[in-house]
């Protein structure tokens, strides 16, 4: 068979995907599976998820499914970036098992899958979609072959790959909560885990803060973003957060938060008050394909010192060291 001028050989560098080339591509391979198609075309997986492209849509265009598309199917297909930072096993098969054909009801789920399906079902609704229940979207969800199928395309991917970090679950207090330190999340993920997401209550859709209060769990979870454009943060949100060491981060409130306010006293005398703080970070607002950027989770920190009032500038002491792959990535005080 010819291929396209485009289609280069495993190993070769493809050309900048454009979804007319990626469909010229799909056809001249003649695959519908999407590990066959980034095997066969030496493509990231990254390369078929710009802008609203996927894998589906691209397979829809090149001729090659000739199921019609179930209502909804589009709106659905632009959310399956969200998958490409799975990184831990327990999400990543939960996920599968979820859209799966044989998928399990919502209310036979034990809480803590639960608490993961919740998870998935905010990564594609996240402003609930209209349902009153998760059952309800699952539902929905079932009647979307082409969308179920995409997800477990991704996700198996990621997870023959070497995409996953071994596990390092929460412990103690969080250990209910389906979180590993130094994986990576989105804000619907972190948001559902904690349990905050829900159906009649806040939705990760409309949350664009970068601190939360988690009163169920008594924790504080600490959204930061290193680089801050000024496109994206007004002078008033440009708060100075860095790494210190490897176990230690300088961080600084909102600056209507003085020291001396109730949520300035939590922070100081979160251990004596028996409530807990959760640090997840991420270097940038959006990754290169243009995508909002998961947040890591550093894990549990412990209150050190502080300076200053409206913003405080606090130093938490890090339970997990950063490891090297995070540690050398990140810009520092100096």
């Amino acid at each position: 068979m010819s291929h396209p001028e485009s289609v280069k050989p495993v190993g070769a560098s493809p050309t900048k995907p454009t979804v007319s080339i990626l469909v010229q591509e799909a056809k001249a391979f003649g695959v519908t599976r999407l590990a066959d198609f980034l095997d066969r075309s030496g493509r990231e997986i990254t390369d078929l998820y710009r802008g609203s492209i996927s894998w589906t849509t691209v397979l829809r265009r090149a001729e090659l499914v000739s199921a019609p598309a179930a209502p909804g199917e589009q709106e659905l297909l632009k959310r399956m970036h969200v998958f490409l930072h799975a990184d831990d096993a327990e999400r990543a098969g939960a996920y599968i098992r979820l859209v799966s054909d044989d998928a399990p009801l919502y209310g036979s789920l034990s809480e803590r899958d639960k608490t993961l399906a919740r998870m998935l079902f905010f990564n594609l609704w996240d402003k609930a979609g209209g349902f009153t229940s998760y059952e309800e979207g699952f539902d929905a969800l079932r009647e979307q072959p082409a969308v179920r199928s995409e997800i477990g395309q991704v996700l198996t991917h990621l997870m023959e790959g070497k995409a996953l970090r071994p596990p390092m679950p929460l412990a103690g207090p969080h250990a209910h909560i389906p979180l590993n330190v130094h994986h990576d999340y989105n804000r619907s993920e972190i948001l559902a885990a904690l349990g905050v997401a829900r159906l009649g209550g806040q939705l990760p859709g409309y949350f664009a803060q970068g601190v939360l209060w988690d009163a169920d769990n008594r924790t504080d979870a600490l959204l930061i973003t290193l680089n801050k454009s000024e496109r994206d943060f007004s002078p008033t949100t440009s708060y100075k957060d860095y790494p210190l060491s490897r176990t230690r981060f300088h961080w600084e409130s909102q600056n209507s938060t003085a020291d001396t306010s109730p949520t300035g006293q939590r922070y100081q005398q979160h251990v004596q008050r028996g409530s807990h703080i959760l640090l997840f970070l991420r270097a940038d607002k959006d990754t290169p394909t243009g995508k909002a950027q998961p947040w890591t989770l550093l894990g549990p920190a412990t209150y050190e010192r502080h300076t200053g009032s409206k913003p405080m500038a606090i130093t938490w002491s890090l339970h997990h060291p950063l490891p090297d792959e995070i540690w050398t990535s990140l810009p520092s005080a100096g």
